[in-house]
């Protein structure tokens, strides 16, 4: 049996720099509670150096120079974590989540099952490395430990920096090196030990069994064990996720479009990365902003939520950006932006075979962003496929996304079938019609009068009675001499008449005649 452990030190500025990318080397410290109970709560690595302290408070930590100060955001930490746990799940599909102290409301670690791996990333040594470089590709800088245990796969990764390979049968004597603090044994254990005279996990680990559950229970029986590195429990697995999901705190709210595309441009990178370790793509994204209030009175937010449904699977960050940007240009937040999330559904990826013999396709990322152009242009909703619907009712179709079809060999055809179409006039032109004995005769339209040469119908229909969409029309077929002739050359126009079949209706509720198409 291997277990491998994932590691983040300082995980609550970590979950704040891999979305902010600028702050990586500088001293950062996170703040949290309300004035004026704030005080700092997590430090990284050069703010410690500096003499930053968890537990100052807001004054005390502000006199400090040079130092990056954030807010504590739970939800951003939810995110980054659910991204820690993407890089194990690359590697294998047992993961757990790692242990956390007791005085601590957030997780920092992830513990996989690599039992088996082996023969598919190879060594353990090997397997170590590519989930450090995994997740250092999210913005993570991690411990990775593997051992023959869970727990001193855990001790090991939050004890050792960078990269830790415990051969089988060694637990006790790496982990022994390590202080009592590295165990996170409750503080009350340390003290008492301490007083001891025991200051490493060697020395704990010398002790005899039955004098620790003597004097320190149960609970110090297992700390004893895990000094050890014989302690051992059995993995619980979790499920994959249903959707990605990114979230970021904006420190000032953001009122245009241009700045607010940056934070849309970093969560959408995450996203992206994240996919690309379980060879998925979005296949619909979710938006949420959260709006700044103006009276006060209120404690409800208020949000800002858009959705788009791609009609192709994509995890392109600059594709997506795109869209969202046209589809914000479309439809802007009315108030200024505290907070943004991002959900996504995956899909997965699109694959396509090309054929030797058939013409490229047009790209179908391209062809999405230009129908988005194009909506925002001729307005919602008017752009896509038309489908007809179930019903009678002339005219009656809906749009639908347009999925671009995929190309497929032309097979020859030997007979050709003769068909016939007929052009739309949207709207229809208004039209004058005379009767004679109950036939029709003349057609008055856009100022000219044509006699019909000939006529087919009358074809009634009615429906939707029982609604407030009531509609009910004559239908007749006319040919007669064109409303818009073409222009021809000056030898063929003598002694010649364009004619043309049109389709013209009554309204029987409005009482008015129109012309709805010419035939093909």
């Amino acid at each position: 049996m291997a277990f491998a452990c994932l590691f983040v030190p300082d995980f609550p500025v970590q979950a704040v720099i891999r979305l902010e990318p600028d702050l990586r080397g500088g001293p950062v410290a996170i703040l949290a509670g309300a004035p004026p109970l704030t005080k700092v709560f997590a430090v990284n690595r050069e703010a410690r150096s500096l003499g930053v302290e968890n537990g100052m408070t807001k004054v005390q930590a502000e006199a400090f120079k040079g130092i990056v100060w954030r807010w504590r955001s739970p939800s951003q930490e939810e995110s980054a974590y659910a991204s820690l746990l993407d890089c194990a799940w690359t590697i294998s599909p047992r993961v757990e989540d790692g242990a956390k102290r007791e005085e601590q409301d957030f997780c920092d670690t992830a513990v996989l099952d690599i039992a088996g791996c082996e023969k598919l990333f190879g060594s353990p040594e090997t397997i170590a490395h590519d989930l450090k470089r995994v997740t250092s590709e999210v913005g993570f800088e991690t411990n990775v430990a593997i051992a023959g245990s869970p727990l001193a796969a855990v001790c090991a990764a939050q004890g050792f920096p960078g990269v830790t390979v415990i051969p089988p049968g060694e637990e006790g004597f790496r982990i022994g090196r390590l202080s009592l603090e590295a165990l996170r044994i409750p503080f009350e254990f340390v003290e008492t030990l301490k007083r001891w005279g025991i200051h490493t996990c060697a020395e704990f680990a010398a002790l005899p069994e039955i004098a620790i559950v003597e004097r320190l229970g149960q609970e110090g029986l297992h700390w004893w064990r895990l000094a050890r590195g014989a302690e051992v429990h059995p993995l619980i697995a979790k499920e994959f996720p249903s959707h990605f999901e990114e979230h970021m705190d904006l420190d000032s709210p953001v009122e245009l479009l241009e700045p607010l595309l940056f934070v849309l441009n970093r969560l959408l990178e995450q996203l992206c990365a994240r996919l690309r370790m379980h060879i998925l793509a979005i296949g619909e994204i979710k938006v949420t902003l959260t709006l700044e209030r103006n009276d006060s009175c209120r404690k409800k937010p208020v949000f800002h939520i858009r959705t788009l449904r791609l009609p192709v699977p994509a995890r392109d960050s600059k594709l997506l950006l795109k869209l969202l940007q046209l589809d914000l240009e479309a439809h802007p937040p009315s108030l200024p932006v505290t907070a943004v999330r991002m959900l996504t559904v995956p899909v997965k990826a699109r694959s396509r075979q090309l054929g030797l013999f058939l013409p490229l396709s047009p790209d179908p990322e391209r062809l999405e962003i230009t129908l988005a152009r194009i909506q925002s242009t001729v307005g919602e909703g008017r752009v896509g496929a038309p489908v007809l619907l179930d019903t009678h009712s002339p005219n009656a179709f809906r749009h639908d996304r347009f999925v671009l079809p995929e190309m497929k060999e032309k097979r020859s055809v030997t007979e050709k079938q003769t068909t016939a179409a007929m052009r739309i006039f949207r709207p229809p032109l208004l039209a004058t019609v005379e009767f004679q004995e109950g036939k029709p005769t003349f057609l008055g339209c856009e100022g000219v009068r044509r006699r019909i040469l000939a006529f087919a119908g009358p074809w009634r229909t009615k429906g939707g009675w029982w609604s407030e969409t009531a509609w009910a029309r004559e239908e007749w077929d006319i040919a007669m001499r064109t409303l818009r002739p073409k222009v021809q050359p000056e030898s063929s126009r003598e002694g010649e008449e364009e004619t043309a079949l049109y389709r013209v209706y009554k309204d029987l509720r409005t009482k008015r005649w129109f012309v709805e198409g010419i035939y093909d």
